[in-house]
């Protein structure tokens, strides 16, 4: 009788990580792509919408379309590059010190050490409010539609600083 119990009981701890969905159940791939610089690969990455396809439009601040990013590491990252990188990537796209300055200190909050093979899904959600999650666990948000469409032109803007990647991840490949 007792190992009846005992995986009764195990069974139910376990149900709520069944019936957990992930945020991009609903939501088509786009594109994938492989960031590697020189002889490291970095991240694997897909971007997601709600009918797997992209427009420049979905950046615009009056677009609602959701959208994921979803990134897996393919080596171990510190959260510190991981901000400044962010920054420097705003910066070649023009956002103002001013307008990140507030974002970077609420990723610093957010976001951990990566891993090799850590995931971290970037969500817009209808609300256009940026939800971050670490593998498959939600993490922190940035309740901000400007930073959601800014943090999103890091891949998906013509002028980001890797073309290749974007055009694979928003399925236009060449």
């Amino acid at each position: 009788m007792r190992p009846l119990i005992s995986l009764a009981i195990k069974c139910a701890l376990l149900f709520p990580f069944f019936l957990s969905a992930s945020p991009i159940d609903t939501l088509k791939p786009v594109g994938s792509a492989r960031l590697s610089v020189l002889f490291w690969d970095i991240y694997q990455s897909t971007l997601y919408s709600a009918d797997g396809s992209f427009s420049r439009d979905d950046l615009l601040p009056e677009s609602q379309r959701r959208l994921a990013l979803n990134i897996q590491y393919l080596r171990d990252i510190e959260a510190d590059e991981l901000i400044e990188a962010t920054a420097d990537e705003w910066d070649k796209l023009g956002v103002l010190k001013a307008t990140y300055q507030p974002w970077l200190t609420q990723l610093a909050a957010i976001w951990p050490d990566i891993q090799e093979n850590d995931e971290l899904l970037f969500v817009l959600d209808d609300a256009e409010n940026g939800i971050f999650y670490f593998n498959h666990s939600e993490i922190g948000r940035v309740d901000s539609p400007e930073f959601a469409k800014q943090f999103l032109r890091i891949w998906l803007d013509p002028q980001s600083s890797y073309p290749k990647l974007r055009n694979k991840l928003i399925g236009r490949a060449k």
